[in-house]
């Protein structure tokens, strides 16, 4: 059902041009409940963060590999929101919590990584079911190697909009301009600028969880996919949020939760895939 251009796009060297990609390779696709997604191509890419980038006690788990994804894949063009949680799952997990603001395009938070799961199960249940997806795709969370290669959209720099931090209160909802400024929820999403992919609020607003459980080295090679087992093992958010400063939404940031958390600044992203069992 769903057909694609096949891109590569390498960025190893440093260099990349949005050339490359042609206007047709990566369009936008819109899912049952009203979820844009965008293509994001197949590709070569450096993992991490260079040295020098941050104080070397954070970057421990930082340290640069080289990852190549050989599969396009569909990814959220914005963070999954309050209103196409309720309609999936018809609840409200946020509800009587602080530091919320509710409505329909707000990002979903007070998620854990189970209910995130749980969520993707049924909307792929219900599209296998209607005809909507092919048999042979699913929703899930994306990798943590499809994150920061849709994050970093061809850059090497620290953020997908270059080095200069003064910037990201452009792209970004962060400790500055969102709980400095009494805003202090996860924001409406779409409302700061997207990076060359076309994805927004891939820095700050909420930290977004990724697929597989967290390990110290990151994970290198050919589509790399770190499995989840056993069961307690920590998860991995990236993006940074709203209640952070500048330093973790880079794009290299990693974090580690439990599976189990469920925070005001922890949401989670879509990604489109072909089937993964």
């Amino acid at each position: 059902m769903y057909k694609f251009l096949v891109v590569t796009v390498v960025m190893v060297s440093g260099t990349f041009s949005t050339s490359a990609l042609g206007r047709a390779a990566n369009p936008s696709a819109t899912n049952s409940i009203g979820m844009k997604l965008v293509l994001i191509p197949a590709g070569e890419f450096v993992m991490g963060s260079p040295e020098g980038e941050v104080d070397p006690r954070i970057r421990r788990d930082e340290k640069q590999v080289h990852v190549t994804l050989t599969k396009p894949f569909y990814l959220g063009k914005y963070e999954v929101t309050q209103g196409q949680w309720q309609a999936v799952m018809k609840t409200r997990p946020w509800q009587g919590h602080t530091s919320v603001k509710e409505g329909r395009d707000f990002a979903a938070t007070y998620v854990s990584w189970d209910d995130a799961m749980s969520f993707f199960r049924k909307l792929t249940q219900h599209e296998h079911s209607n005809g909507q997806l092919d048999r042979d795709w699913e929703y899930t969370l994306p990798t943590e190697a499809q994150w920061e290669f849709a994050c970093r959209a061809g850059s090497t720099t620290r953020y997908s909009f270059g080095d200069d931090e003064s910037q990201l209160k452009e792209y970004a909802r962060y400790k500055e301009n969102a709980d400095d400024a009494g805003e202090q929820y996860a924001h409406e999403v779409g409302r700061k600028n997207g990076n060359l992919f076309g994805l927004h609020d891939m820095h700050g607003n909420v930290y977004e969880w990724c697929r597989g459980r967290y390990q110290e080295k990151l994970p290198g090679g050919i589509d790399p996919d770190v499995q989840t087992r056993p069961q307690a093992s920590f998860r991995v958010g990236r993006g940074g949020g709203w209640d952070f400063d500048a330093m973790p939404s880079r794009s290299a940031y990693r974090f580690r939760f439990s599976p189990e958390d469920q925070y005001d600044d922890l949401g989670f992203r879509l990604a489109r895939v072909q089937s993964i069992r």
